[in-house]
């Protein structure tokens, strides 16, 4: 599976839920810094993402936080402005 976003991507994303949580779910921005395509620590959070080839991780660097961490494509709004 081709990746939808790649690693310098500043992107718009669901930081909590996903994208079936609902319009009142806050967003964030910020930056695909890493794609994970297999189970493996991702992000400076200390969590593991469970991604595949088929299902891939973004890791994202948040801007306002700066923390990284790795989120499913469902997650992703897309490009931010």
């Amino acid at each position: 599976m081709v990746s939808q976003y790649k690693v310098g991507d500043h992107v718009k994303y669901h930081a909590i839920g996903g994208a079936g949580s609902g319009a009142d779910t806050s967003t964030s921005t910020g930056e695909i810094v890493d794609i994970k395509t297999q189970t493996e620590s991702a992000g400076n959070s200390g969590n593991v993402a469970k991604a595949s080839e088929e299902e891939p991780r973004y890791v994202i660097k948040n801007d306002n936080t700066q923390k990284e961490t790795a989120y499913k494509a469902g997650n992703i709004l897309g490009l931010a402005d």
